[in-house]
């Protein structure tokens, strides 16, 4: 425990001199940590690939394009939260050390995440020793620290102000004393209820899918996947990962296929661009939405409705199913069907 307090220590240390450094050599000082860490991850994708001949070979230009992109992310991401605090919002305020802490917290999510994009597109798979170990790693940060939430288990904003002789007695939002007074337990608290609802809101799509269409629509390493994404950001944060995976995929999808010809995707990386977005935007995702999750009878509501139109949508799509179009189920489909490689299968 001690050498654990002494490594974060050094690595406050380390990070708080981000402030007086250059912008140029932060830059310059993440870039090279991003490349040592996409190295290592190249170097975990072919170790781990099913393919023994393909394990013994580099990856090529791919491995080219995970160095360069895991370093670029890092350097983004510092330069996002250091310079233009990108997840600073009103209510959180962690200590300094637990400030620069939650940098290096998200930055171990986002090696993750490059991790389980890179074995999805090349395998369709997300391992288990990435979301496992992700998730475990998740939750004792959240615990040890307790301050690395990016917002509190629950805020309310709906509270009403009272007026006391012409003067406002209550401002702003209202938030439990026990999250402050018990900082670890709330750290385990959030992290908990972020995996639980990353990984049940995935759960419940591939459950409902797969009876409404008679077959496997995602992978349990998709739903593992959110539950390591959960525990990380916390269960509001998750709620917006949900919403714009799919605006992802529309974008992949078409990158993809403009790029590399590949006419499939899995569904990880979707979810990963999106985790990354809400990184990088969470101040502004926050503000505009706040009251919403503060009011659970909304939340049940919206949840309600989002169910339904998902059970509508899947509905029609098996009715396109049942209708013959010229032969093409019979002969193509059919056969592309059995061919399409099922989506992010887990793997030990």
């Amino acid at each position: 425990m001690q050498a654990l307090l002494d490594l974060l220590i050094l690595a406050n240390r380390m990070i708080s001199l981000l402030t007086d450094l250059p912008a140029a050599l932060t830059i310059a000082m993440f870039l090279i940590l991003g490349a040592v860490v996409g190295y290592v991850i190249v170097r975990f994708v072919i170790h781990s690939s099913l393919d023994t001949a393909a394990s013994k070979s580099s990856l090529g230009k791919w491995g080219l394009v995970i160095q360069a992109g895991t370093a670029l992310l890092f350097a983004a991401f510092v330069v996002a939260v250091v310079f233009f605090k990108c997840q600073q919002i009103e209510m959180v305020r962690p200590s300094e050390t637990w400030w620069y802490g939650r940098i290096f917290y998200h930055l171990i999510l986002i090696g993750l995440l490059v991790a389980a994009t890179s074995t999805d597109f090349r395998e369709y798979i997300i391992l288990d020793r990435i979301t496992v170990v992700g998730t475990l790693i998740g939750l004792l940060g959240a615990s040890f620290s307790g301050q690395l939430q990016l917002v509190h288990l629950w805020i309310d904003w709906n509270q009403v102000d009272t007026v006391v002789n012409g003067r406002i007695e209550h401002w702003g939002a209202y938030i439990p004393t026990w999250f402050d007074e018990s900082r670890h337990w709330h750290g385990l608290a959030w992290s908990s209820v972020g995996a639980a609802t990353g990984a049940g809101t995935i759960w419940l799509i591939r459950f409902v899918a797969s009876q409404m269409l008679g077959r496997e629509a995602l992978g349990f390493g998709d739903v593992m996947l959110m539950g390591m994404i959960g525990s990380f950001l916390g269960w509001q944060p998750v709620c917006f990962v949900f919403l714009l995976a799919p605006l992802c995929g529309v974008v992949v999808g078409l990158s993809v296929r403009m790029i590399a010809g590949q006419t499939f995707v899995p569904f990880g990386p979707f979810l990963s661009l999106a985790t990354v977005l809400v990184l990088f935007g969470w101040r502004w995702l926050w503000k505009p939405t706040r009251e919403v999750f503060g009011h659970a009878t909304t939340l049940v509501l919206l949840g309600a409705i989002s169910l339904t139109v998902l059970v509508l949508l899947l509905g029609l799509l098996r009715v396109y199913h049942w209708i013959p179009v010229s032969g093409r189920r019979q002969t193509n489909g059919e056969s592309s069907e059995k061919d399409q490689p099922k989506i992010s299968q887990r793997s030990g």
